[in-house]
Protein backbone atom coordinates (compact mmCIF):
# COMPACT_ATOMS: atom_id res chain seq x y z
CA UNK A 1 0.00 0.00 0.00
CA UNK A 2 1.30 3.86 -1.01
CA UNK A 3 2.33 5.81 1.61
CA UNK A 4 -0.14 8.80 2.35
CA UNK A 5 0.85 12.30 2.54
CA UNK A 6 -1.62 15.51 3.79
CA UNK A 7 -2.84 17.53 0.78
CA UNK A 8 -4.62 20.76 0.80
CA UNK A 9 -6.09 22.11 -2.44
CA UNK A 10 -7.55 25.66 -2.29
CA UNK A 11 -9.01 27.72 -5.14
CA UNK A 12 -10.10 31.91 -4.09
CA UNK A 13 -13.79 30.25 -3.33
CA UNK A 14 -13.34 27.04 -1.89
CA UNK A 15 -11.46 24.70 -0.34
CA UNK A 16 -11.50 21.53 -3.11
CA UNK A 17 -10.01 18.57 -1.16
CA UNK A 18 -7.95 18.66 2.38
CA UNK A 19 -6.98 15.42 3.36
CA UNK A 20 -4.83 12.65 2.55
CA UNK A 21 -3.35 11.45 -0.85
CA UNK A 22 -1.05 8.78 -2.17
CA UNK A 23 0.00 10.63 -5.41
CA UNK A 24 -0.51 14.15 -7.02
CA UNK A 25 -0.49 14.73 -10.74
CA UNK A 26 -0.16 18.83 -12.20
CA UNK A 27 0.98 20.82 -14.97
CA UNK A 28 4.05 23.30 -14.52
CA UNK A 29 5.27 25.32 -16.91
CA UNK A 30 8.35 22.98 -17.82
CA UNK A 31 6.11 19.79 -17.68
CA UNK A 32 3.94 17.46 -15.27
CA UNK A 33 4.50 16.51 -12.35
CA UNK A 34 3.90 13.49 -9.82
CA UNK A 35 4.63 14.12 -6.30
CA UNK A 36 4.31 10.66 -4.05
CA UNK A 37 5.36 10.67 -0.08
CA UNK A 38 8.35 11.70 1.63
CA UNK A 39 9.13 13.88 -1.85
CA UNK A 40 11.31 16.90 -1.75
CA UNK A 41 11.22 19.96 -0.67
CA UNK A 42 10.11 22.79 -3.60
CA UNK A 43 7.91 25.52 -4.39
CA UNK A 44 6.70 25.72 -8.16
CA UNK A 45 4.13 27.34 -10.17
CA UNK A 46 1.14 25.66 -11.60
CA UNK A 47 -0.26 25.66 -15.52
CA UNK A 48 -3.95 25.61 -16.45
CA UNK A 49 -4.81 22.09 -16.36
CA UNK A 50 -6.00 18.70 -15.15
CA UNK A 51 -4.81 18.03 -11.40
CA UNK A 52 -5.67 14.19 -10.37
CA UNK A 53 -4.94 12.91 -6.92
CA UNK A 54 -5.27 9.23 -5.77
CA UNK A 55 -7.34 9.19 -2.37
CA UNK A 56 -8.00 6.26 -0.19
CA UNK A 57 -12.22 5.62 0.54
CA UNK A 58 -13.77 4.32 3.41
CA UNK A 59 -12.96 0.76 2.45
CA UNK A 60 -8.91 1.86 1.91
CA UNK A 61 -9.12 1.27 -1.52
CA UNK A 62 -7.36 4.12 -3.79
CA UNK A 63 -9.11 6.31 -6.51
CA UNK A 64 -8.31 8.85 -8.35
CA UNK A 65 -10.22 12.29 -8.39
CA UNK A 66 -9.99 15.08 -10.75
CA UNK A 67 -9.75 18.70 -11.03
CA UNK A 68 -9.37 20.96 -14.23
CA UNK A 69 -7.34 24.00 -12.27
CA UNK A 70 -6.47 27.57 -13.35
CA UNK A 71 -3.16 28.85 -12.22
CA UNK A 72 -1.23 28.65 -8.95
CA UNK A 73 1.57 27.57 -6.99
CA UNK A 74 2.22 24.43 -5.37
CA UNK A 75 4.00 24.10 -1.91
CA UNK A 76 5.40 21.01 -1.15
CA UNK A 77 6.91 19.95 1.98
CA UNK A 78 8.43 16.16 3.11
CA UNK A 79 4.88 15.79 4.69
CA UNK A 80 2.53 18.31 3.22
CA UNK A 81 1.64 19.08 -0.20
CA UNK A 82 -0.42 22.77 -0.51
CA UNK A 83 -2.11 23.39 -3.77
CA UNK A 84 -3.18 27.11 -4.57
CA UNK A 85 -4.87 27.66 -7.49
CA UNK A 86 -7.39 30.61 -8.79
CA UNK A 87 -9.52 28.12 -9.71
CA UNK A 88 -10.43 24.28 -10.11
CA UNK A 89 -13.75 21.89 -10.43
CA UNK A 90 -14.53 18.46 -10.12
CA UNK A 91 -15.58 17.07 -14.13
CA UNK A 92 -19.06 16.26 -12.81
CA UNK A 93 -19.76 20.10 -11.24
CA UNK A 94 -18.45 21.41 -15.06
CA UNK A 95 -21.38 22.98 -16.72
CA UNK A 96 -21.24 22.21 -20.61
CA UNK A 97 -23.31 24.72 -21.83
CA UNK A 98 -21.51 27.30 -20.39
CA UNK A 99 -17.99 25.84 -21.35
CA UNK A 100 -19.45 25.34 -24.77
CA UNK A 101 -21.15 29.35 -25.03
CA UNK A 102 -17.26 30.20 -23.73
CA UNK A 103 -15.75 28.62 -26.38
CA UNK A 104 -17.25 30.02 -29.08
CA UNK A 105 -17.25 33.49 -27.67
CA UNK A 106 -13.14 33.13 -27.37
CA UNK A 107 -12.82 31.22 -31.34
CA UNK A 108 -14.98 34.86 -32.60
CA UNK A 109 -12.86 36.84 -30.16
CA UNK A 110 -10.14 35.93 -32.28
CA UNK A 111 -11.53 36.03 -35.38
CA UNK A 112 -11.29 40.03 -34.47
CA UNK A 113 -8.78 42.57 -34.59
CA UNK A 114 -7.09 42.52 -31.27
CA UNK A 115 -3.81 43.77 -29.24
CA UNK A 116 -1.09 41.18 -28.31
CA UNK A 117 -2.76 40.92 -24.90
CA UNK A 118 -6.23 40.18 -26.18
CA UNK A 119 -5.44 38.05 -28.35
CA UNK A 120 -3.47 35.97 -25.76
CA UNK A 121 -6.35 35.83 -23.56
CA UNK A 122 -8.73 34.97 -26.25
CA UNK A 123 -6.22 32.14 -26.58
CA UNK A 124 -6.33 31.05 -23.00
CA UNK A 125 -9.93 31.31 -22.67
CA UNK A 126 -9.77 29.07 -25.67
CA UNK A 127 -7.68 26.57 -24.43
CA UNK A 128 -9.73 26.56 -20.91
CA UNK A 129 -13.07 26.13 -22.44
CA UNK A 130 -11.83 23.02 -24.87
CA UNK A 131 -9.81 21.63 -21.79
CA UNK A 132 -13.16 22.04 -19.49
CA UNK A 133 -15.11 20.22 -22.41
CA UNK A 134 -12.88 17.41 -23.17
CA UNK A 135 -12.73 16.19 -19.15
CA UNK A 136 -15.73 16.47 -18.47
CA UNK A 137 -16.38 13.59 -20.68
CA UNK A 138 -12.90 11.62 -20.68
CA UNK A 139 -12.99 8.77 -17.76
CA UNK A 140 -8.83 8.50 -18.39
CA UNK A 141 -7.49 8.28 -14.62
CA UNK A 142 -3.82 10.37 -15.23
CA UNK A 143 -2.20 7.37 -13.51
CA UNK A 144 -2.08 4.63 -16.67
CA UNK A 145 -4.83 2.98 -15.51
CA UNK A 146 -9.23 3.20 -15.76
Amino acid sequence: MSKAFHLKILAIEKTFYDGYATALNFQAFDGSYQVLASHEPVVMAVKEGVMRFRVRDEEGKEIVRTGVNGLGLVNITRDMVLVLVDSIEAPEDIDRARAEAALKRAMEQLRQDQSIQEYEQSKASMARAMLRLSEAGNPFDGFGDK
